[in-house]
This record gives structure tokens, C-alpha cells and sequence, in this order.
């Protein structure tokens, strides 16, 4: 019975010091938290978007033209180093829009920076945001933004939705009082799909990763069977069938945790996608504007009889979307076609759609491109980010 009293601290012990090692606690932090700063969502100024305050917080029933909502608030100059903690509570959220954290420094007024937020569930969600570069200085503004689910949600899907309340936002110190709290909004917060096959190049912004689950149950496990051995005396096959159990255990509340993730994952499709016919389902994209661009550009390449379509965008991903809408079209990306012959060799009857570049076009040499390229083209067509040009072949 003793060694069992003495047991049981042991084991408290193992588990939270690997917990607060997952959380990235530091030890001498306070039990409680030394410092707290309240912002009251009441007091967010909208800045896109339609919202209304609440007895509650404020309530945001829609997003602007752009499929955007954003509030924010100023502060004054709060020390990032001081409120590594963020605690926010926001209730109704859909899971089809994506939620970032939007703040500026003294040090870069001018410039917004963002970090991607785990999706409020249900309950308080905190977050360590010392984990990002970003989150340093003095503080002189900061807000929620909510907007479609990257790569995953058309933006047409996603403007409809039910109004959500942020009832909640707080900034605070580190503490051990917040181990568990933030563990669970590390590990079991909802964190849509990303596409990083495709866009390589990452995500935009700064993103709230998951620490590893798995370490910190394998370890504590392996912990707490060591002790358990040593303490209690067991024979090997008693601890041979206790290891066994255990990894059991592990091993079905890791696979539990994976089947979560992925039914809330699939809940967002089934959200976008359930009950609409099949062509209705083929014409929802989460880059509508891509899609659309994509279809003038065909419509374009059909009139002109054009033999090849070089398209060109700043962001690879919406090149590469861009070459599959166009299927089966002849299509490729401009530069790879300029890396392997000159300007001049291109085909008469070619086309080229830049979509969302910083390329320029010269009205008076009649010439695409940018400091490097240039290409003497005939333009065809030019709207909302899309421009169409034919190749008229002349010498640079």
C-alpha cells in the first residue's frame, strides 16, 4: 500500500512535467497567470463585414463583397513578450470559413500581420503565440478575420452562413494552469485539409501547427511503466502484459483522435457538397475566380483557333489550376516555354492569359513582361485580373 501512495505522485509528476513540455511552459512560470488583458469583442471596430454588439459579444451575420469579414481593436501598445497567451471564445463558427488572428506592431504600422487560428470548437480555445516570429514588439492593434477555407470551400459556399458570436477574447501570460487548455486546443483543435503537394511554397500565413501527441504518450506510457516496475516489484510477465495493455490503449486513443480529425474533416465536404446535383458539384471550386477565368480564356482560345494557350500567374498554385481547368486544351506555363525558346519563337497562333500577375503591358512597344521578359503581343482581352494577349511574333 505504501509503495502505491508513493506511486502515485511519481506518476502526477511524469505526466505534467511531459504536458507542460508539449505546451512549452516554461518552468518558472506561475501556477496562475501573472498578467491578463481583456478585449472586449463589444468594442471591435468592423472593418469588413456586417456585425452587431451583443449583451453576449458581437455578432457577425456577414461577410463584404470580397467574402471577407474582419474586426479589430486598438490597444495600447501592449508588450508581445509580456501576453504570449491568447484565449478566445467563439461560439457558432462555421466550419467552412477559416479563422486568423490579425494584429499590428509599433515597428511596421503600415503592415497586417496574420496567424492562422485553430477552428473554435466547442468551449475555450488558447494558443501560444510566442511559437511565431510575427508575434513580437509592442502590439498596437489586433482582431479575428474569417474568410473561405483555403483550397477547400468555394467562396460563394462560404459567404452563406449563420451568424457567429465572438464572445470571448483575452491575452494573457504564461502559467501551468494553462497546460491542459492549450494541449487541448493543440491536439484536438479542427484544422482543415491543406494541399501542400500542390502549393509547396506553404501556406500564406503563419499557421498554428499541432505539437506531437505521439511522443508525449509513448514517453509518459514507457515513464510510468519504468516506475511502476521498479516501485512495485512486478515480475517481467506481469509487466510484459501490462506493456501490452497499455500499447493497446495508446494505440486506439491515437487512431480515435486521427478518425475525430477526419470526420470533421469530411463534415466540411459534406457541408460544400451534400444534396446538389452532380453538375452543380463540378462547378463548385474553391478558386471560382480561377474557374472563371479560366472559362473566358477557352471561349477566347475557341474563336481565335488558337493551337496553344502559355498562361502565367504570380502564385504557382493558380498557374497549375489554371492548366487543369483548361483541359484538354493545349496549355503550359509561359515561362517554361520562354526558358526553352526565345520570345520571338513562339507560335503565331499561340495565345498567353496572365491571371493575378504583376506583369505589365507597354501600350507603346505593344510589349508584355517585366524586368527581364519581354514579349510583343496583340491584347485581346483584359477584366478583373485576367489579361489575354496573341503573339504577334515581332522582333524584340
Amino acid at each position: 500500500m505504501i509503495r502505491r501512495l508513493v506511486l502515485l505522485p511519481i506518476l502526477f509528476v511524469i505526466w505534467l512535467a511531459l504536458f507542460a513540455w508539449a505546451a512549452d511552459v516554461p518552468w518558472s512560470a506561475p501556477w496562475t497567470a501573472a498578467a491578463r488583458l481583456s478585449v472586449s469583442p463589444r468594442e471591435f471596430h468592423v472593418q469588413f463585414g456586417e456585425a452587431s454588439t451583443e449583451p453576449q459579444g458581437l455578432l457577425v451575420r456577414a461577410f463584404d463583397s470580397n467574402g471577407m469579414g474582419l474586426q479589430t481593436e486598438s490597444l495600447a501598445r501592449v508588450r508581445a513578450e509580456q501576453y504570449p497567451i491568447l484565449r478566445y471564445r467563439i461560439v457558432g463558427f462555421p466550419h467552412t470559413l477559416e479563422l486568423a488572428l490579425v494584429f499590428r506592431r509599433s515597428d511596421s504600422p503600415q503592415d497586417v500581420q496574420t496567424i492562422s487560428l485553430p477552428t473554435p470548437g466547442k468551449g475555450e480555445i488558447a494558443v501560444d503565440l510566442s511559437r511565431f516570429a510575427e508575434w513580437r514588439g509592442e502590439i498596437t492593434e489586433l482582431g479575428f478575420a474569417q474568410y473561405a477555407g483555403g483550397q477547400l470551400v468555394p467562396p460563394s459556399v462560404a459567404a452563406v452562413f449563420k451568424p457567429f458570436r465572438i464572445e470571448q477574447v483575452q491575452l494573457q501570460s504564461s502559467s501551468w494552469s494553462d497546460v491542459l487548455p492549450r494541449l487541448r486546443s493543440d491536439w484536438f483543435g479542427y484544422r482543415p485539409w491543406a494541399l501542400y503537394s500542390i502549393s509547396a511554397l506553404g501556406p500564406q500565413i503563419a499557421t498554428s501547427s499541432p505539437s506531437w501527441m505521439q511522443p508525449v504518450l509513448v514517453l509518459g506510457v514507457g515513464l510510468s511503466l519504468a516506475v511502476s516496475w521498479i516501485a512495485l516489484r512486478w515480475p517481467r510477465r506481469r509487466l510484459a502484459r501490462v506493456a501490452i495493455v497499455a500499447a493497446a490503449i495508446v494505440w486506439l486513443l491515437l487512431d480515435l483522435r486521427w478518425l475525430d480529425d477526419l470526420l470533421a474533416k469530411h463534415a466540411v465536404t459534406e457541408e460544400v457538397y451534400a444534396g446538389r446535383p452532380w453538375a452543380e458539384r463540378v462547378a463548385l471550386q474553391p478558386d471560382e475566380a480561377t474557374l472563371a477565368a479560366t472559362r473566358q480564356i477557352a471561349g477566347i482560345a475557341a474563336e481565335m483557333h488558337a493551337g496553344r494557350v502559355l498562361v502565367h500567374a504570380d502564385s504557382p498554385y493558380t498557374m497549375l489550376r489554371m492548366i487543369y481547368f483548361l483541359l484538354p486544351l493545349n496549355a503550359a506555363p509561359l515561362q517554361l516555354a520562354l526558358s526553352e525558346a526565345p520570345a520571338t519563337s513562339l507560335p503565331r497562333d499561340a495565345l498567353i492569359a496572365v491571371f493575378d500577375s504583376e506583369w505589365k503591358y507597354d501600350e507603346n512597344s505593344r510589349r508584355l513582361g517585366n524586368d527581364t521578359t519581354g514579349i510583343s503581343v496583340e491584347p485581346l482581352y483584359a477584366s478583373k485580373g485576367l489579361r489575354i494577349f496573341r503573339v504577334d511574333g515581332r522582333a524584340p
